[in-house]
């Protein structure tokens, strides 16, 4: 299954990615890089792991997170989502996904530009991956 991303009230599709996708920020007060890897499966997005170079500031670090190559990594146990709703301005740094392929910065997708953007089970329709 693949991972869909689109205009959030419009429901107008910017990509649909094969998984895992790695999404990505910025902490807009503490300045660190959070990533969080996903996957589409049967009962809805699952997160499978999250990297996160500090905490602090809505960041919690469980005690079960190990430190690896300089971040916290850890499994947050948070049950499948049906979609996923992400705030996406170009007045602050916004996201980034990450596929097996590629990447891109949401803000930068054509019909994006300020427009929230949901994350969800694609359809069973194919369309093709970005190049």
């Amino acid at each position: 299954m693949d991972i869909c991303f689109s205009v959030a009230l419009t429901s107008a599709l910017l990509l649909r990615l094969p998984g895992p996708v790695t999404l990505s920020w910025e902490h807009s007060v503490e300045h660190f890089r959070i990533e969080e890897v996903w996957l589409a499966g049967i009962e809805g997005l699952e997160l499978r792991e999250v990297r996160t170079g500090g905490f602090g500031a809505g960041v919690h670090v469980p005690d079960s997170a190990r430190m690896v190559d300089g971040q916290w990594r850890f499994a947050p146990g948070l049950p499948p989502q049906r979609q996923v709703r992400l705030a996406n301005s170009r007045h602050a740094r916004g996201y980034r996904v990450c596929w097996p392929g590629g990447c891109a910065a949401l803000a930068d997708l054509p019909g994006a530009q300020d427009q929230a953007v949901t994350m969800s089970i694609c359809p069973d329709r194919p369309v093709p991956v970005p190049e």
